[in-house]
């Protein structure tokens, strides 16, 4: 069996869709089920979610294994799996929503089977009852280099690969994101600036997502010619992972 190399959905929230199939089944509520290990947070603290989401992502990518029939057919790709939490917390109508094959979608509906019970779904103080779709990926392990690729850096209105002095400075307020293939949103752990023309190179890093004066400074020395690169060391897994866009400044 190999063992994949990620689950790709950052943000349970947006990654889960609350669905209404009777009078018991909620369709929105105030508060969505969180997965245990997080209840030292206040139900309305967003840490509570950020929690929630990252020790759900834990759980998925130690307990699912790829199925050797997926393996030797090289199948990737999303299976996801609707699921009802009850006012109790416990899982059930657990059913595959879309299978790619190769025994992927069972393999997803043992991992959910074997999850301990959540913290219930409230609305108007009390528990209620939720139908939810979460989305895992299945995807070979891979060089760095390559998980890398499945990010990308947005910035602003920097949409192309060609820029000018002036365009970054238009920019430098403007919030640098990294999103998947899917448009959710990756943690930013830190940031670089750096810029390169011929022998001459410059280049500052800081800890988070927004620019600082440092930053700044990179692009006041940028001139026409050279290259503009953004690196971001994201959240990934346990560990970080970096993420690279180069621009031409002329």
């Amino acid at each position: 069996m190999r063992q994949l190399f990620v689950v790709l959905f950052s943000g349970i929230m947006s990654a889960l869709a609350a669905q209404s199939d009777s009078a018991d089944v909620q369709t929105f509520v105030e508060q969505m089920p969180f997965f245990p290990g997080c209840e030292h947070f206040r139900p309305d603290d967003p840490a509570k979610r950020s929690c929630s989401d990252k020790a759900l992502a834990a759980f998925i990518t130690s307990n699912l294994v790829y199925p050797d029939t997926a393996a030797r057919q090289n199948i990737e790709g999303m299976v996801v799996v609707g699921f009802v939490v009850d006012e109790q917390g416990n899982l059930g109508d657990i059913h595959v929503l879309h299978d790619i094959g190769g025994g992927c979608g069972a393999a997803a509906l043992r991992v959910v089977r074997a999850m301990p019970k959540w913290e219930p779904a409230a609305h108007e103080g009390r528990n209620v009852k939720v139908r939810l779709n979460l989305p895992i990926q299945f995807a070979f392990k891979r060089r760095l280099a390559d998980e890398g690729e499945q990010f990308a850096i947005h910035w602003g209105k920097l949409h192309q690969e060609t820029v000018t002095k002036a365009d970054l400075e238009k920019n430098l307020d403007e919030a640098i994101l990294v999103r998947d293939a899917f448009g959710n949103l990756a943690e930013i752990l830190e940031l670089e600036f750096l810029f390169e023309k011929g022998k001459k190179n410059a280049s500052a890093k800081v800890t988070g997502s927004i620019p600082d004066r440092k930053l700044r400074k990179i692009v006041e020395q940028t001139t026409s010619g050279g290259t503009f690169t953004v690196n971001a060391g994201i959240q990934y897994g346990n560990g970080s992972l970096l993420v690279t866009r180069t621009f031409k400044v002329q």
